[in-house]
């Protein structure tokens, strides 16, 4: 099966691609770099796609450490990460573990089109981190919960927030790395202190897109789920039994029409 990367304008200096496999990368263009958030599943020629979009200096920058965003940092030089998922950036980009994904998801790629996996080391990626691309400027904030080391970039002069997976409208706790409801609830709130500075939510899978009342919607969840009144909708999620905070439908929305929940496991309150 042949993935074709595709991008398309998202937002003044920010550009959506979408790899195929269901996640995308987003590229920030300035006046005199770019930026690249996260590298997908490390299948396909992802940096000649990228440098065929621009000819800037590029660096990168990983949102979190989950195979679908890390997996192909290989073949980047610049490349940034919060040291707190490194661990798990390690397990999950392994050539072994990419390809279980990869067949789990339905897809049937040839060997050659994977990456290797990233030897050399990240570079440091810190909460209030604040990168000048010349005339267009990224500040990091960290999120912990969806992985410990999550961070959301806001693109200041587009106003605009990639959430990313760090809250969206299915947000898996309860996985290796995650952080505890109680711990997410305070990232939130955190992560509340900045709205003044976004107008536009952007995501990573499915719509891609959110209304900026998202994360209003996720702070109410965790706030139901540790007074034990959320649904409490029993699911499985990497193996694990764990708890939905809404009900959802068969295609994984809310059946009350509200956007945001949360998956969670009991031992992770």
């Amino acid at each position: 099966m042949e993935l074709r990367f595709r991008n398309e304008q998202v937002t003044e200096h920010m550009y959506r691609i979408n790899e195929g496999t269901g996640v995308s990368e987003y590229l920030v263009i300035g006046n005199e770099r770019a930026m690249l958030i996260d590298t997908g599943m490390g299948v396909g020629d992802l940096k000649e796609y990228v440098l065929s979009l621009t000819d800037k200096p590029l660096s990168v920058y990983i949102t979190h450490g989950h195979v679908d965003h890390a997996g192909g940092s290989w073949a980047f030089r610049e490349v940034y990460m919060n040291s707190l998922d490194a661990a798990l950036e390690r397990k999950q980009t392994s050539l072994s573990f990419r390809k279980q994904m990869m067949k789990n998801s339905g897809f049937d790629i040839s060997d050659s089109d994977y990456v290797p996996q990233r030897t050399e080391k990240y570079l440091e990626l810190h909460d209030k981190d604040l990168v000048d691309l010349g005339g267009v400027h990224v500040l990091f904030v960290h999120v912990p919960g969806h992985t410990r080391g999550t961070m959301v970039p806001i693109v200041l002069e587009d106003r605009a927030a990639m959430f990313g997976d760090a809250s969206g409208v299915g947000t898996l706790l309860g996985l290796e790395n995650s952080a505890t409801v109680s711990e997410y609830l305070d990232a939130l709130l955190y992560l509340k202190t900045y709205e003044t500075l976004y107008d536009i939510v952007l995501r990573q899978h499915g719509s891609c897109e959110s209304p900026k009342e998202l994360l209003d919607s996720n702070i109410e969840n965790c706030r139901l789920i540790l007074e034990r009144k959320d649904a409490h909708i029993p699911t499985m999620n990497m193996g694990r039994q764990c708890w939905w905070a809404r009900e959802r439908d068969a295609y994984g929305k809310r059946t009350d029409g509200g956007e945001g929940n949360i998956c969670y496991s009991e031992e992770e309150l």
